[in-house]
């Protein structure tokens, strides 16, 4: 073993340990962040939200020794949860599972839904280097959000639609699902003449309907957008969240 290659093997190593680095600690900070938010309210000054601050980072602190240790085996720790995570939100299928069509329907649907959250986001951010000109502002969310619904077009069936767009949910049910977390199911009333139909709650026929039913009402497309992003980042009404 020459003197390049051990050279070479050490670049990589260390390269390996600063991303493993970065990676866990943006996670860290991620969670801190969703952890202190899911408490903020019970505290009742600064003071108090900074030390609770200051000891959730504690918590949620990288060891830089233990990936020193061992940077390779670090990121192939960090790959399998994060194969894990996406099989627990239905991203990907868990290792050993046997994807169903229904079940490839719904990551792909998924993951569409997680693409038009973001182009959405995308939107937001660029547009508000406009926020003084109201026009501008407006003009620029409305035509992001037209490309949005597009996108929810493509991966919609109209029949489904159609239903979402006459009818009244009349209930809510959780399914078990072989990954990700559980499908929720709406009986929805189809109108006069029409059985009760079961349908998909996240789903893009349900946020088309509401696209249309706000832009029939007059609603702005900055409100639209809005409550469109809203509605996307949750997957059900009931308990889960994935976006």
């Amino acid at each position: 073993m020459g003197p390049d290659h051990r050279d070479n093997e050490k670049l990589e190593l260390e390269l390996v340990r600063e991303v493993v680095l970065a990676r866990r600690r943006l996670d860290g900070k991620v969670m801190a962040a969703l952890a202190l938010g899911a408490e903020l309210l019970d505290h009742e000054s600064d003071a108090v939200v900074a030390a609770r601050a200051a000891q959730i980072l504690e918590e949620y602190a990288v060891d830089e020794d233990e990936v020193a240790r061992d940077p390779r085996c670090a990121l192939r720790a960090d790959m399998a949860r994060d194969r894990a995570r996406a099989a627990r939100i239905g991203l990907l299928t868990a290792p050993g599972d046997q994807e169903s069509d229904d079940d490839l329907r719904r990551r792909r649907r998924t993951s569409l839904l997680c693409e038009v959250r973001s182009d959405l986001l995308a939107v937001v951010r660029r547009c508000r280097r406009f926020s003084y000109d109201r026009v501008a502002f407006a003009d620029g969310i409305a035509e992001g959000l037209c490309a949005a619904t597009d996108k929810l077009v493509d991966g919609a069936d109209m029949d489904t639609y159609r239903a979402w767009q006459r009818g009244m949910v009349l209930k809510l049910i959780e399914e078990p699902a072989a990954s990700g977390p559980p499908r929720v199911l709406a009986t929805v009333d189809a109108g006069p003449g029409r059985g009760p139909l079961t349908v998909e709650w996240d789903s893009c026929e349900r946020r088309l309907a509401l696209v249309a039913r706000m832009a029939r009402a007059g609603v702005s497309p900055v409100a639209i957008c809005d409550r469109l992003l809203a509605d996307l980042s949750v997957s059900s009404p009931l308990r889960y969240s994935v976006r």
